[in-house]
């Protein structure tokens, strides 16, 4: 059990490394740098036996201000109702798709945080350093 959650906590630090990588060519990476880098490191802190309190409550804090933001957008993706478009090239006809793009980016980074900042099953009796 022990392998599988370190493995785990690699791939998602791995796959938030990625997806930040992948924020290069945005019209604004440094937002979206920072938002899945700073998600990366808390998995890879959690490894670590620590959780960055200051690392986490800002990675909290950017996600929910970029949720706010796209939230409008992602509903009027939800009205279109093709969700087809998700993986079709950024128009500026619809922008629309790229808000529900982050906006489930966003989602997912939510996901890690929440479980990554609850004691994991194989440290049970363990405390989390919190720094």
């Amino acid at each position: 059990m022990r392998l599988t959650s370190t493995l785990l906590r690699y791939l998602t630090s791995a796959f938030f490394l990625g997806m930040s990588a992948l924020q290069a060519n945005d019209p604004d990476p440094a937002y979206w740098v920072l938002v899945y880098v700073f998600t990366a490191a808390i998995p890879h802190s959690k490894w670590l036996g620590r959780i960055a309190q200051p690392t986490f409550w800002l990675a909290a804090g950017l996600i929910l201000a970029g949720l706010l933001q796209s939230f409008p957008g992602f509903l009027e993706f939800v009205q279109i109702g093709d969700i087809a478009l998700l993986t079709a090239p950024m128009t500026e006809k619809i922008p629309a798709i790229e808000h529900a793009r982050e906006f489930l980016g966003l989602l997912f980074s939510v996901l890690c945080l929440a479980i990554y900042s609850f004691p994991s099953p194989d440290n049970a009796g363990q405390q989390t350093e919190r720094i």
